[in-house]
Parts: C-alpha cells; structure tokens; sequence
C-alpha cells in the first residue's frame, strides 16, 4: 500500500508541512470532491501516469483506504492486544473495478465525514495508543491520523494531473 520511509517516517507525512492532520482530514475531501464532480466518464478513466490506476480507482481506494484504517482505529481503541493484519489495496481497487465513481465518491466523503467525529473527540491517551503493524512497526492513532492526511494529498495531487489532461 506505502512505501515505508527511511528512519520509520509516516508515510506521505511530508506532504503535510506541517498542517494540522485533523485540518486536512477534514478539507482535503471537499477539494476532492470540488475537483472531480461533474467529471464525464472519459475523465474519470484516465489516469495520471501510464499503467497507474484511473481517476476512478483513485476514489475507490479512498473510500476504502477510510474504511481499513478508521477499523484500525476503532479496533486499536476498543480491543485490548488488536493486531491488524495487511491488506493490499491494490487488491481492493480490483475487487471492486470498475466502479461507479460517483458511488465511491460519496461513499469517501460520508465516511471521512463520520470518521471526523470520532477523530476530534480523541483524548491525548487515545492518540498516542499504540498497536504493532506487521510493516511499520508501532504505529499509534496519532500515526495513522498524519498518514491519512498526507495520503489524501498524495491522491489529491493524481487528481490533478487528470484535471489538467
């Protein structure tokens, strides 16, 4: 899914500049969705690069992104010793390819929308709670909270480049 930095960094985390991550969480799904909708079906099937996923699998991905890693954090919050497991999200986009963008959009916004109550009632502790992720170690929701931001930068930015095609 990401690549693991050098020196255990949060992947994407350089993307934020410093920005709060609840901040971004909270306006990077609006300027993706300002961005895309309305999109043609032409649109939403490019993609930003030869052999990389399409407009449409960008959302999909996500959408379901907002779904493994919010689960984390209700698991990580509510079940003493969890352990996540992988997953590939590429395994994800193809499951579920092709998709309605739309759908997946919507579905993207909704969840960050729900997802964004729970994150803002976090207490200190809550945020520094810590599981051990197979890849990277012991993350904390703190971790995962910067490593969502930047990844919805990270796609916003794909977005982008396919706007200006």
């Amino acid at each position: 899914m990401s690549e693991r930095l050098p020196g255990g960094s949060i992947p994407y985390s350089e993307l934020l500049q410093h920005r709060s991550s609840l901040d971004l969480l909270a306006a990077t799904p609006d300027r993706i969705a300002s961005l895309v909708r309305g999109w043609n079906q032409d649109r939403w099937s490019r993609s930003y690069a030869a052999g990389k996923w399409s407009a449409a699998q960008i959302v999909l991905h996500l959408a379901q992104d907002e779904i493994g890693w919010s689960g984390r954090i209700r698991f990580a919050l509510t079940v003493p010793g969890f352990v996540p497991t992988l997953w590939d999200g590429a395994d994800w986009v193809v499951l579920e390819s092709p998709t309605r963008p739309e759908v997946a959009l919507e579905a993207f916004l909704t969840l960050r929308r729900l997802n964004l109550l729970l994150y803002r009632r976090l207490t200190s502790d809550q945020l520094h709670t810590s599981i051990p992720h197979p890849e990277f170690g012991h993350i904390s929701v703190e971790w995962i909270l910067t490593l969502l931001a930047g990844h919805d930068l990270h796609h916003f930015n794909h977005l982008q480049v396919i706007a200006e095609q």
